[in-house]
This record gives C-alpha cells, sequence and structure tokens, in this order.
C-alpha cells in the first residue's frame, strides 16, 4: 500500500495514560485514565504523528464511545495534505485551508465516480475539527511569542476564523468557529424511521443467505473436512442477524449497547420478563443500566436466540476442546465477542445484497422508528385519558410524554427527542383509521418472524405436520385481527 493511501489510524482496546502523579515518602502514587479504545495516529509515511495522538488523549475525558477514532478520522484529510506539502500544522494559514477545501469538494467517489465523495455539509465538519485541533495546538503546543496561528482577525493570525454563538450551546459549548473555505450548508431531509419494507426484504435476505447449498465456494471448500462445522455456523448467523433485527425494533438500543448488553442479567429473562441493557453516551466509566418491560411473546423470542448461541457454543467446543466462549451476549462465526462495527457492517452488507443500494438504511434508523411509534403510542393514550386534540396539547403535556420514552431508549435529555413529536403527527395523521395502529404492528412483526421460523423449520424438520402450521397461521393472524380491534 502506497504512503498517501496507508490507514492513518489503528485501534488499540484499553490504553491506560497517566493523568496525575502524587510523591509520596516511601513510593509514587500514578492516577490513570483508561481508554477502551484510543485510535493512534501516523503520518502516511509510517511516523507517530505525535500533535495528533496527544490532541486526542486531552479530548478523551470529555468524550464517549467511538467519539475519538470519529475526531481520528476528520482529521485525516489535514494530516495527509501537510504530509503531500511537506509542511507542519504550525505552517499553515489561509490559503492551505482554501486548498484543503477544494480539494475535499473536488474528491470523487471510489464506487460511484461520477458523484462526489463528501458533500458540502461533511467538508465543513472537516474543516470545524481541523479548526479545533489547531486552536488546541496553538494553545498548547506553541509559544507565546511566536506569530499566532489560528484565530480572529484583532490577533493578525495566519487561519483568521470567526467565532460564531453556537444554538445548541447546552451540548457544544457557548460557541463555534467558521471559516470562509468552509463551502455553503447542504440542505437534507432528517433520517427517517426504517422502511418496513426494507425491514421484511433484510429479514428474507437473512434466510437465504442461511441456507447450506447457497454458500459459494470458498466457504464450502474451507468447511469441506467439517461440513457440520458450516452447518452450525450458518445457523449461528442466522439466529444472530435475526435476533440482531428483532431487537433493533423492539428497543431502538444503540449498536453500541446490543454489543455490551450483559449476558447474565438477561439470562433469566422468560422470568424477568425485562431487558438490561447498558446506556452510552454518558460520561462515566461504567455505563449506567436500565431495564426495558417485554412481553412473554418476546422474551421467548429472546430466549429462542440464547438457545441457538449454546447450542452453537457446544459444536465450537466439539471442533476445539479448548475453546472458551466470552461472556458476552453476540459472538462472531468464530466464537469471539463481536465489536459494534461488525454489526454495523453486516447489516449493509444484508441491505446491499437486498438490491438497496442508493437507498439509506442503517442501525439508527431503527431508533428513528422504535421512538416515533412510541411517541404515537404514547401521543393517543394521552389524548383518549385527557380528552385532548392536537390543538389543546401543550408543551408540558409533550415533555411529560418524552420524559417516559427517555426512559426507555436511555435519552440524557427531552429535547433530543422533541422533533419526534412531529414525525409522530405525520404518522398518525397517515393511521387516521386505524386505532392501536402500534400495537397492530408489532402483532404483525411477531406473525412475519413466526413464519420466517416455521419456514426455516420447516426445512430443517420434514416432520412437521400441516397441523402445526395452520396452528402458527391461525394464531398469528388472531393476534393481528384483535389488535386491530
Amino acid at each position: 500500500m502506497s504512503a498517501a493511501r496507508r490507514q492513518l489510524l489503528s485501534i488499540h482496546d484499553r490504553v491506560d495514560f497517566p493523568t496525575t502523579v502524587l510523591r509520596l515518602r516511601n513510593s509514587t502514587l500514578v492516577h490513570q485514565h483508561r481508554i477502551d479504545r484510543f485510535p493512534f495516529v501516523r503520518w502516511p509515511a509510517g511516523s507517530p504523528c505525535e500533535p495528533v495522538n496527544a490532541y486526542l488523549v486531552d479530548s478523551a475525558p470529555g468524550v464517549t464511545g467511538d467519539t475519538l477514532k470519529t475526531y481520528a478520522s476528520e482529521l485525516s484529510p489535514l494530516i495527509r495534505y501537510c504530509a503531500e506539502h511537506d509542511i507542519g500544522f504550525e505552517q499553515l494559514d489561509d490559503s492551505h485551508l482554501f486548498a484543503l477545501s477544494t480539494q475535499l469538494q473536488a474528491e470523487r467517489s471510489r464506487h460511484h465516480p461520477l458523484e462526489r465523495a463528501r458533500n458540502n455539509n461533511t467538508v465543513r465538519a472537516l474543516l470545524s475539527r481541523a479548526i479545533a485541533f489547531l486552536l488546541w495546538y496553538q494553545a498548547r503546543l506553541m509559544l507565546p511569542t511566536q506569530t499566532p496561528l489560528i484565530g480572529e482577525n484583532e490577533t493578525a493570525p495566519r487561519i483568521r476564523v470567526r467565532r460564531l454563538p453556537n444554538p445548541h450551546a447546552g451540548q457544544r459549548g457557548t460557541f463555534y468557529y467558521v471559516h470562509r473555505a468552509m463551502p455553503t450548508t447542504a440542505s437534507r431531509e432528517p433520517k427517517r424511521p426504517i422502511g418496513q419494507s426494507i425491514i421484511e426484504n433484510v429479514e428474507l435476505m437473512i434466510e437465504k443467505l442461511s441456507v447450506l447449498d447457497s454458500q459459494k465456494e470458498p466457504a464450502t471448500r474451507r468447511y469441506r473436512t467439517q461440513p457440520d462445522q458450516l452447518g452450525a455456523q450458518l445457523e449461528y448467523i442466522r439466529a444472530r442477524r435475526r435476533f440482531m433485527v428483532w431487537i433493533m425494533k423492539r428497543t431502538g438500543l444503540r449498536p453500541a449497547e446490543m454489543t455490551e448488553m450483559p449476558l447474565k442479567d438477561n439470562a433469566a429473562v422468560l422470568q424477568t420478563k425485562r431487558l438490561i441493557i447498558p446506556t452510552k453516551k454518558r460520561r462515566k466509566q461504567f455505563a449506567p443500566l436500565r431495564s426495558v418491560p417485554i412481553t412473554l411473546k418476546d422474551a421467548a423470542i429472546f430466549q429462542r436466540y440464547l438457545i441457538a448461541r449454546d447450542k452453537y457454543i457446544e459444536q465450537l467446543r466439539h471442533s476445539n476442546p479448548a475453546y472458551r466462549a466470552p461472556d458476552v451476549l453476540l459472538l462472531s462465526a468464530d466464537g469471539d465477542a463481536v465489536k459494534k462495527t461488525s454489526l454495523e457492517k453486516d447489516f449493509e452488507r444484508l441491505v446491499k445484497a437486498c438490491g438497496y443500494t442508493d437507498v439509506q438504511a442503517c442501525f439508527s434508523m431503527f431508533r428513528h422508528r422504535f421512538v416515533t411509534y412510541e411517541v404515537v403510542v404514547h401521543l393517543k393514550e394521552f389524548m383518549g385519558s385527557a380528552g385532548k386534540t392536537r390543538q389543546l396539547m401543550t408543551d408540558t403535556d409533550y415533555r411529560s410524554i418524552l420524559k417516559r420514552i427517555a426512559a426507555k431508549t436511555g435519552h440524557g435529555s427531552v429535547d433530543s427527542l422533541w422533533h419526534y413529536i412531529d414525525l409522530a403527527w405525520n404518522e398518525m395523521d397517515v393511521w387516521a383509521n386505524v386505532d392501536r395502529h402500534l400495537e397492530r404492528v408489532h402483532a404483525a412483526d411477531r406473525f412475519y418472524e413466526e413464519v420466517l421460523d416455521l419456514r426455516h423449520s420447516l426445512r430443517i424438520d420434514p416432520s412437521l405436520t400441516a397441523d402445526k402450521v395452520l396452528d402458527v397461521v391461525e394464531g398469528g393472524l388472531s393476534a393481528i385481527l384483535s389488535d386491530a380491534n
């Protein structure tokens, strides 16, 4: 790989950085800050990019999740630009930011050469991160006697920026910086809830990809001497994918929360009828847990996945007696713990396999779907009990509804849920003639899932009788009709 396109960052798990040192009479006490996933950044030539790594370490206490990785990725264009022009960060000026902006806007997509690699909003975000880094670089690594690198006009800096009030002051501070090289903001539609047709096609694709006869030759060749291992792997990956889609629909949890759900706290789900989910996006060392109630039917679906997981572990131990299963809910094909990025890529592959190459479909859209439908059902319930119409609803009413939903979704503030009110009203207009529509959607979802399971069971167990098939169909249709009344 050439130096120009070499991957600039590598992820290191559980890195400890010293923060303070306390010297005692007979010893020295060092306090450390642990970063679970630290993105170590290098220059294209391979040497460590020490200023950026120091910036990431300094930023770590105030961020969560994969935010540091996002920062590192956003700074990659600036690092490549400086390397290409053989200049240090302190040598940058306005002309360089204009050149970088032009380069970012002109770059074409590798997969769609006629399209831009990034839109204006993405370019603005990359330049904004560059500005934030250069402000930090100036404050931490440059001498006061040096010519100012970056600032407003009155300081006569090399890079002139403007400081503007931040409309989201509660989340990001009281101001932000802009530069004349930033392109105009591109208007864009907000991300919508994922469509039901996309979900159903993804579920059908999961079934299709689990069939042994449909596997490509490299996979079958790898397991030629272990056909049982391949069959068990396909069966488990199918169960994991089905579970992945199901839990995103039912809880709207974040992908990182799904991969970190505690196995032991959810093992007795049939008895508790509750899901214990870690709440990410909190600046805490350990994610607080939230308890989400579910129905007995949903608990049975969860238990079904646990059974599939245990069965796969048995197969892995049969193939490799030294194998020890990690204490996690989701496993990879090799029996390791699955990372959030792996699940996201797996879902992306499923979407593309369905033919959705130009349609937006990602995990966050499941979250939008869940929250929107939750707001819908809470609005209908509130208006029914309070005898109110849309025109009589107050901000206090909305806030009480959103507060209940935030307890399920793990949102820290109801303010971040406010835009779902409009989405919910739009959904209610669509369903204007259908009462209890959310229950019916869930009933239809469960029926569809049961039919897929039944279809899979018929394929692997021909002994199933027609009565069993009719019982499933009759029960599913009854549930849908009763939820519609």
